[in-house]
């Protein structure tokens, strides 16, 4: 029979241990999405979240309507680690760790209070950090709100059940680096971004509906796909079998910024971190927002990076709560990862995805069908050259056959070498390195320059035979003077009024 092992108990240091855990990593919208998720989990319709600046000692507190817990419940609640990341979860259930009540909320401040209501009646315990490092290592709730102002504590007295978590000492996990009044204002603005993202699904009444307000302005969700816009191209969704459960995919390319009706509805569809930073993988775990925008690593062996021909590619993923480990989802919800039994699929799907994107970002909102139903004739196109991609002027666009027939063959032959050499002395390298380094230039038409030199050309037309009427007809259809708003009706007007 064996020797029993010697062993030794080695507790952490509570103190010590919480310290670290404040290092984690959350930002404030993070931290209160985290909290959020406990509410939602519990049943809550309705959340309310007041921050208050109290000269530049804030005080933040989150309320909801949920079943709230009886003491028993509650203690667990509050322990770190809670029942695991191993323990089977109900559908409903957004925890993973059992961390994220206590690391999100002292990530931000260095008191914690949770007092819930049940049945049973009222609950409380506090967590607090000076009074950790005071016991000596040990690990000492605090039994009741710790000194919790009745104004903040009433909050719960009209409800019949529900939990109220309240920041008190909040330094943001800074040591002396406080924030200004305006900082902090627009700390508040970035979490209202984030919420309305991340919970947008449970805000628009595609999940459990749920309303959420802070400080008394309710958020709204973001929808990140535009689903209600018809000039989105949607993809069929897909069902993947992989590691934890089926995955669903689905892709969906947004519209040019010439589609959107103006600069403010563009700027907004473009997210939190504006239409570059947010293309990409989306994924979901029962509805909830994990991870917003990248691409997850995929690309091959050199992997996708945000670049601005595929901003506007965007492609849900939804995962079940079994699939946690196989998508090593992280403490603060933040970061998911595929995985590798299902990389090449999603790589597909991808490569779909930001080719349809790459498509309307060029045509600018013209894609496919859409495309040919216009009847839009562009000057340009791309011929492969083995591996290397050369941009060349269509001989078989309208003006350039227009030319053709009115040249004689020793002159055309100049302006088809002259073609040439501009073809072949498109600084492309430079535009990559532009747009790479400063983004897409402003595309916004300048409608009397355009106008000015298709009035120069409707001239030339007439000059050949044309009525103004012709001329102006087969310059509407050609790009850019297709973009100019009645720009048919304008050179009309300024070839027959130079008549008179």
């Amino acid at each position: 029979m064996p020797l029993p092992v010697p062993t030794r108990a080695v507790p952490p240091s509570a103190a010590a241990l919480v310290g670290s855990l404040r290092g984690v990593g959350y930002s404030l919208e993070t931290a209160i999405a985290d909290i959020l998720d406990n509410s939602i989990a519990a049943g809550a319709k309705s959340i309310d979240i007041q921050w208050e600046w109290n000269d530049g000692e804030p005080v933040g507190w989150i309320l909801d309507d949920g079943h709230g817990m009886h003491t028993d419940r509650l203690v667990e609640a509050m322990r770190f680690g809670g029942i695991g990341p191993e323990a089977k979860r109900t559908a409903e259930d957004l925890g993973r760790f059992g961390l994220g009540l206590k690391t999100a909320s002292l990530s931000q401040c260095r008191q914690l209070t949770v007092v819930s209501k049940a049945s049973s009646g009222l609950a409380s315990f506090t967590w607090d950090l000076d009074q950790l490092r005071k016991s000596g290592g040990g690990w000492d709730l605090i039994e009741g709100d710790a000194g919790l102002s009745g104004e903040i504590r009433d909050q719960l007295k009209s409800r019949k059940s529900g939990t109220l978590v309240v920041w008190r000492m909040v330094d943001f996990g800074r040591t002396n680096d406080r924030p200004s009044y305006e900082s902090f204002l627009a700390d508040l603005q970035r979490v209202d971004a984030h919420l309305a993202m991340v919970f947008h699904r449970f805000l628009a009444g595609d999940a459990r509906a749920l309303e959420i307000t802070l400080n008394g302005s309710r958020v709204k969700a973001w929808d990140p796909f535009l689903e209600n816009d018809e000039s989105v191209i949607r993809n069929p969704e897909q069902r993947i079998e992989g590691p934890g459960g089926r995955v669903r995919v689905r892709g969906f390319v947004l519209p040019h910024r010439d589609r959107f009706r103006n600069e403010i509805e563009f700027e907004k569809a473009g997210g939190p971190d504006g239409w570059t930073a947010q293309q990409g993988f989306y994924v979901y775990r029962h509805k909830r927002l994990l991870s917003a925008g990248g691409w997850l690593g995929l690309g091959g062996s050199r992997a996708w990076t945000r670049d601005e021909t595929s901003r506007l590619a965007r492609i849900r993923i939804d995962i079940p709560n079994t699939a946690d480990h196989d998508w090593r989802i992280d403490v603060r919800k933040a970061i998911a990862r595929p995985p590798d039994a299902i990389r090449k699929p999603l790589q597909r799907i991808a490569e779909d995805v930001r080719r349809k994107a790459r498509e309307v970002f060029v045509h600018r909102g013209q894609y496919g069908s859409r495309q040919k139903a216009t009847g839009v004739s562009r000057i340009w196109q791309v011929n492969p050259e083995g591996a290397k991609r050369r941009y060349t002027v269509r001989r078989d666009h309208e003006l350039i056959q227009f030319l053709k027939g009115r040249m004689d063959k020793t002159g055309f032959e100049f302006f088809e070498a002259l073609l040439d050499l501009v073809e072949r002395t498109v600084p492309v390298d430079r535009v990559w390195l532009d747009v790479t380094e400063h983004g897409v230039p402003d595309d916004e038409v300048n409608s009397s320059e355009l106008v000015t030199t298709a009035l120069s050309m409707a001239r030339m037309m007439e000059r050949a035979g044309l009525t103004p009427h012709e001329a102006a007809a087969r310059l509407a259809t050609m790009d850019p003077f297709d973009k100019v708003e009645d720009i048919e009706e304008k050179l009309i007007r300024k070839l027959q009024g130079a008549k008179r």
